[in-house]
């Protein structure tokens, strides 16, 4: 860990203020248990804004908290991140079906919680989810996989009881044909990325691996390619 400590030093010094950069260094403060200095790396993303921090600002939020800890963010950044939070997202888990035979199939369990005890209206909340296919094992890019099929768990979905509904989005990358590998490249599943909204506002974000809440880090800016989503909401 000192080890990449030392190289994320030397790369925020080259790249000085950048979100991706500073937040790996506040996690693997984390690790270390150095607290302290990963609270002033979360600030330093914080006071950034959302405008230049992107989804790391939101992270950074989470991380500080509503304690002391937390600070005031500029003028600047109240733009999609003012406001109360309304839901938030769980665990995420995205577990592969070695059931298929061909190509690629992966379930993603996406737990979404109500943040406080107040009542949610199902019909303002928007769930974006981008999935990344990793190419030639060279690169990263959006998914050329067919559109998810997304389900509820149970219904009606209305945040009662235990507060939480829980929401599976199934990426399915069927086995390319020769044509298609020779125009897209030999495709496998790579990770995905999350952001939450309610009432048009960003509530949370998630990914995995963390490198791609860098992705479209400007809130609403989704790039081509996004597979929104929001299934019927059961009554």
């Amino acid at each position: 860990m000192q080890g990449t400590l030392e190289l994320l030093r030397k790369a925020d010094e080259l790249t000085p203020d950048h979100p991706a950069i500073i937040a790996e260094m506040a996690q693997t403060y984390e690790q270390m248990g150095i607290t302290a200095k990963a609270t002033d790396a979360w600030r330093r993303i914080q006071l950034l804004g959302a405008t230049k921090a992107g989804s790391y600002f939101e992270l950074a939020s989470r991380r500080l908290g509503s304690g002391s800890a937390a600070v005031a963010a500029p003028a600047s950044a109240a733009s999609g991140s003012d406001g109360e939070k309304f839901l938030r997202l769980g665990a995420c888990h995205a577990v592969r079906d070695f059931s298929v035979n061909t190509g690629e199939r992966y379930v993603l369990r996406v737990p979404i919680s109500r943040a406080g005890n107040r009542p949610i209206n199902s019909q303002e909340l928007n769930l974006e989810v981008f999935f990344f296919d990793r190419v030639n094992n060279e690169k990263v890019a959006l998914t050329i996989a067919p559109e998810p099929v997304e389900s509820w768990q149970s219904a009606p979905v209305d945040w009662n009881g235990t507060g939480e509904e829980v929401l599976d989005v199934v990426y399915h990358l069927p086995a390319l044909s020769a044509a298609e590998i020779q125009q897209h490249g030999r495709r496998s599943y790579y990770g995905y990325m999350l952001r939450l909204y309610y009432n048009n506002k960003l509530q949370d974000v998630a990914a995995e691996p963390r490198d791609l809440l860098e992705f479209g880090s400007t809130p609403g800016a989704a790039p081509g390619g996004m597979n929104p989503l929001l299934p019927p909401m059961g009554r």
